[in-house]
């Protein structure tokens, strides 16, 4: 009997989603995207990370394959590196961001990723923004920041991909109110994954969802036999490009609104689960695993 899988690729959001809440892979989940690969589904990281934070987690997941970054402001080639898609910031409405969460007291982080890596230009803390969230980032990313503590964080005239900040709720609020009337996207997040509130900015147009339409389109896939699972609310626009959606347990009520399913929380392999149920089972029950390396009749 002939079989037909209902998904020919899956999506999915890495912190809050893929990896558990100590950020791991866990042995379930690591099994079920192998199980994805093995059945000849294409699997895509959607995340807000950039590639230095993103491609160890496609290494041990062992994918080979397009990873949408920085919000869905670039889609790159792994391992190669090639940049197959991106939304920069124009300078002028990237110079008027920054200057925009500098007067609020805070400091803007301008991240910039291209084929010779990726650097991070940052000015002068404000003298009531030196907290530990921010210090615990730029000091893991010691080696790619470039300061310029007295100069146009935009000099060199390269458009960046996003610019961050990190601070208290109540300085992150007005800025992203101020930085709303411009023409850009931002995202404001109460608690990132640095443990602190953080704002970034991005083109308008930059989404998960956006880039993972284009890929789709350049992959010749039709929308509705894409499946992709987030929590976050920069995880509304991936859900709703997708055939399928499913939203985790741990994720917001407006991320669950648009999701065609929940699954359970990311602390107890929810990710896995969905993956499990929606793209391994087949209509007769079998598992796709089970019919990888059986030829279709």
């Amino acid at each position: 009997m002939a079989h037909s899988r209902r998904f020919r690729l899956v999506a999915s959001d890495l912190d809050g989603t893929l990896l558990d809440p100590q950020g791991d892979l866990s042995a379930r989940t690591l099994a079920a995207v192998q199980a994805v690969r093995a059945a000849g589904i294409p699997f895509v990281l959607a995340t807000s990370r950039r590639l230095t934070g993103a491609a160890p987690v496609a290494v041990a997941l062992g994918l080979d394959g397009p990873l949408i970054l920085y919000d869905g402001a670039q889609v790159r080639q792994h391992p190669a590196g090639d940049i197959l898609a991106q939304h920069t910031l124009p300078i002028p409405l990237a110079r008027q961001a920054a200057a925009i969460i500098a007067s609020h007291g805070l400091r803007p982080i301008v991240q910039y990723g291209d084929r010779d890596g990726e650097r991070l230009v940052v000015g002068a803390p404000a003298a009531a923004q030196e907290h530990g969230r921010e210090r615990a980032y730029l000091e893991a990313f010691a080696h790619q920041i470039v300061a310029l503590p007295d100069g146009d964080l935009l000099a060199d005239g390269a458009e960046p991909l996003r610019i961050v900040a990190f601070g208290p709720l109540r300085w992150l609020r007005p800025a992203a109110t101020a930085i709303a009337a411009l023409p850009l996207g931002w995202q404001l997040l109460p608690r990132g994954n640095y443990g602190a509130a953080e704002l970034s900015v991005f083109a308008t147009g930059a989404s998960k969802g956006a880039a993972l339409l284009a890929l789709v389109e350049r992959l010749s896939i039709p929308r509705h036999a894409v499946f992709a699972v987030g929590d976050g609310i920069n995880d509304i626009s991936l859900l709703d490009a997708a055939g399928f959606g499913v939203a985790m347990a741990n994720g917001g009520p407006k991320v669950r609104a648009v999701a065609h399913a929940v699954a359970p929380s990311h602390a107890e392999d929810g990710a896995a689960w969905a993956i499990e149920r929606y793209v391994l089972s087949t209509p007769d029950g079998a598992s796709a695993r089970s019919l990888a390396g059986r030829p279709e009749t």
